[in-house]
């Protein structure tokens, strides 16, 4: 650990109830992320502050990600649109690249400053 983290975020990322913490941070991160496209970066962050190592950030970024796209894909889905709107084909990579990409930035980012 550096000696800038905080001893509680130590305590909250390593401890032992270090499971809820993240819990919460991935539920928060799923309503953010959902609710709009820059809930996606605060997600990650959220995520990457309960990540005990940089790696761990990482994962957990790619992690809320592929939730956040899971439910979007569902909600498509249950529309019934989700045929038409995954024929749209750029456009539709490009949601599914801007969906992993910014919760892992998020998430390495503030990992990489706490």
């Amino acid at each position: 650990m550096s000696r800038l983290t905080p001893e509680r975020l130590t305590d909250l990322r390593e401890g032992p109830v270090a499971d809820r913490p993240t819990l919460a941070a991935f539920a928060a991160g799923l309503v953010l992320g959902v609710v709009h496209p820059a809930g996606l970066v605060a997600g990650g962050v959220l995520v990457g502050l309960v990540a005990p190592s940089l790696r761990r950030a990482l994962l957990f970024g790619l992690y809320l990600g592929g939730l956040v796209l899971l439910v979007f894909g569902v909600s498509l889905l249950l529309a019934g649109t989700l045929v038409r709107v995954a024929g749209f084909g750029r456009l539709t990579l490009l949601s599914v690249v801007v969906g992993l990409v910014l919760p892992t930035l998020g998430a390495l980012g503030i990992r990489g400053l706490v």
